[in-house]
């Protein structure tokens, strides 16, 4: 199978697993940096230019898994950075490759 994109996209393509090994990186030298509230993660989201509503979709497709710290219902929810950055670029890409 073949896959046309342009230079461009090829060029973001490689900005964005550069940044996802970064990423993972640094969750290998300092673990507690990958934890992420989930009020954080909607402003992260905001920043880029994402709804907050897309961390629900990626939960509901199974990209991403949030866990709770402590039993209360209203403990926070906590997310991998890594995990989060993958699902981003998974969705980038997936509108590179299926446009």
């Amino acid at each position: 199978m073949k896959i046309n994109i342009e230079l461009y996209e090829l060029k973001n393509i490689c900005m964005q697993m550069a940044e996802l090994g970064a990423a993972a990186n640094e969750r290998a030298h300092i673990p507690l940096s990958d934890k992420i509230k989930q009020r954080q993660v909607y402003e992260w989201f905001k920043a880029i230019g994402e709804r907050p509503s897309l961390l629900n979709k990626m939960e509901e497709s199974g990209l991403v898994k949030g866990k709770r710290k402590g039993a209360g219902k209203n403990s926070p929810i906590y997310y991998s950075r890594l995990e989060i950055q993958s699902a981003l670029n998974a969705i980038k890409m997936d509108k590179y490759i299926n446009k």
